[in-house]
């Protein structure tokens, strides 16, 4: 062995037992010697990353890999990029950075790291759309990377599409169970679009696994709060005091008409009353139970909901219950004002987040005859005692309470 082989030999086994400065030392001497060392220029910035010298570190595998390090490809080549990128993402130098991870990814078969960290340099470069493509890519080369599909929810949720976000973060904690900020982000997302007690049940979970864990805590509190508040917000079996303060009511400025008694359901039966509220283009039938206490006093069992012109209420663009919904592919979109009206009444009438409404809703526009919710049913139905209206029997979206 030549005197510079030995000290090169010396040097790497100093790396080896720990003596980082005395590593380094060797083979900075040796690669003076023997610029062309591809191996040594390699380990020295591998040496130079553990201590975070990570100028230095860049300088040293840039000249391994600029020099032909592991140019036959393989896992020495892959190994020395993705060192590079990582020194470079150390410096801030993202662009370098992404380049260096694509000549990485661009090696078959493709590293699944250097597919996940090429992802996420694009993320934070900001060029979402391309890092989710790559993280997706991530996801599939490696099955069991809880990362991956971690860093592709983030990527999607910062393209606005929630839904995937909140997919591939379902898939991050289904591939770790115990990774604690996918839970924690997942509750996040849920709770963003209303999904307040699918939000809890993960943080349910998280604090099932860490019981000391201060954030899940906190966000658990302020969740079972605004769960509260939501479920005080149902009107089903509230009276026509808290029906006048509901969005459905104010927004659409409602007004109370006549009442009359409802058809008899059995014999024996308690007395039903049904009000009716009207506005441009609605009406809204209310059935109460025994009203006998004056106006006001009954609880109410029943909401339906009928269009007076159901063709322009349907072409008319939602501007008065201002209601957005997101569509199977992430994306939110304005909706009509039939929509917006009929999802508005299905939140209040039970309690439930917009998103809940939207599928409800969803179901009965695909064919279903009724859909049960909560202690209340959903389903398209007359509207009894409209056959001599003007226009005709009206027919609208009734929620009642389960019989």
């Amino acid at each position: 062995m030549t005197s510079s082989g030995a000290q090169r030999a010396r040097a790497l086994d100093l790396l080896g037992r720990g003596d980082m400065a005395g590593g380094i030392a060797g083979l900075e001497g040796h690669v003076a010697g023997a610029p062309d060392d591809v191996g040594a220029w390699l380990a020295l910035g591998a040496a130079y990353a553990a201590e975070e010298r990570w100028a230095d570190a860049a300088r040293a595998l840039a000249r391994g890999v600029e020099s032909g390090g592991g140019e036959e490809g393989g896992e020495e080549l892959i190994e020395a990029r993705l060192a590079y990128a990582r020194a470079l993402v150390r410096l801030g130098r993202l662009d370098e950075a992404a380049a260096e991870l694509r000549r990485g990814a661009a090696i078959e078969p493709p590293d699944p790291r250097a597919l996940r960290e090429l992802g996420v340099v694009l993320y934070d470069l900001r060029l979402y759309d391309e890092a989710a493509r790559w993280l997706a890519r991530a996801c599939e080369a490696a099955p069991e990377d809880a990362r991956a599909a971690f860093a592709l929810g983030l990527a999607h949720e910062a393209r606005r599409e929630i839904a995937p976000a909140i997919a591939a973060y379902r898939e991050a904690v289904r591939r770790a169970p115990s990774f604690a900020d996918a839970r924690l982000t997942l509750a996040d997302a849920l709770a963003s679009i209303g999904e307040h007690e699918r939000a809890l049940g993960e943080l349910e979970a998280l604090l099932a696994r860490e019981r000391s864990h201060e954030q899940a805590a906190r966000n658990r509190e302020v969740l079972q709060r605004a769960l509260a508040e939501m479920r005080a917000r149902r009107l089903l079996g509230k009276t026509e005091r808290e029906l006048a303060r509901s969005a459905l009511v104010m927004e659409a400025q409602l007004r109370r008409r006549e009442a009359r008694a409802a058809p008899a359901t059995a014999e024996g039966a308690a007395a039903r009353q049904i009000v009716r509220y009207t506005a441009p283009l609605l009406e809204l039938h209310v059935t109460l139970d025994s009203p006998n206490n004056g106006p006001g006093s009954g609880a109410i069992e029943a909401l339906h909901l009928a269009l007076t012109d159901p063709d322009r209420a349907a072409r008319a663009e939602d501007d008065v219950f201002k209601v957005t919904v997101i569509g199977e592919d992430g994306r939110q979109a304005p909706v009509s004002y039939a929509t917006g009206a009929s999802l508005t009444l299905v939140r209040e009438a039970i309690g439930c987040p917009m998103t809940q409404a939207s599928a409800l809703y969803t179901s009965l526009l695909k064919g279903s005859p009724s859909v049960d919710w909560g202690g209340a049913t959903l389903r398209f139905a007359s509207v009894p005692g409209t056959g001599g209206a003007p226009g005709g029997e009206r027919h609208g979206l009734l929620v009642g309470q389960r019989a």
